[in-house]
């Protein structure tokens, strides 16, 4: 029985693809990385190619583990995704398992065109729109101030000192009196540069307690 047969090289392609965009989530320490987008892709391949097969007449319906990829990478996904105080993480390597998942699913079907062309799109969104991103979020930044405030102090502190934005970039504005003073926690979306500023007058404000951001 020959051993390497078509099959076999759609599962070393969907190797490769997956590989390919592993290298880059690696690289940007992610915690889906090098080896486990290569085993999703290989795996959605292997069951693409043994769901085709059960298709033939008499066989239980090959669809249906198709279908189920898709919920199974769903549930891998949502275990990647993290929602902490500084906002959710892990949605972009969540996607990038999805897509794995999705290039070894077209492969295993012997689509390589549209796998070979979604993984240089998706490669391409990871390390040159990363680029772009950087790029927005020195623009805009939305950043949360948790500000210690001495309550002997004859005037409260008041965002407005600090930043030069508009009503609607302030996402949270409240105050709470506490046994050393009073703490203000501030949500505000503004451009890197005025969060920067605002810190040096915040570090250098003597009625300033303690300064969490």
């Amino acid at each position: 029985m020959e051993w390497y047969t078509h099959e076999v090289e759609k599962i070393l392609l969907a190797a490769l693809l997956g590989m390919i965009i592993g290298l880059e989530r690696e690289w940007s320490g992610k915690a889906a990385g090098f080896r486990t987008l290569i085993v999703v892709s290989v795996g959605s391949a292997l069951f693409t190619i043994v769901s085709k097969h059960m298709a033939e007449p008499g066989m239980a319906s090959g669809d249906r583990i198709a279908s189920n990829i898709v919920t199974g990478i769903g549930f891998l996904g949502a275990g990647l995704i993290f929602r902490s105080d500084k906002g959710v993480r892990g949605l972009t390597t969540a996607a990038t398992v999805w897509s794995a998942a999705a290039i070894g699913m077209a492969v295993g079907d012997g689509e390589y065109y549209i796998a070979i062309s979604a993984t240089v799109l998706i490669w391409l969104v990871l390390v040159v729109f990363y680029r772009l991103q950087l790029v927005f979020d020195a623009m805009m930044v939305t950043r949360e101030y948790h500000i210690t405030y001495d309550g002997n102090a004859d005037k409260p502190l008041d965002y407005r000192d600090f930043f030069d934005v508009k009503q609607h970039r302030v996402l949270d504005n409240k105050h709470i009196k506490t046994k050393d003073g009073f703490r203000y926690i501030w949500t505000i979306r503004a451009p890197k540069k005025k969060h920067d500023a605002a810190l040096q007058l915040l570090l250098h404000n003597a009625r300033v307690i303690e300064l969490d951001y």
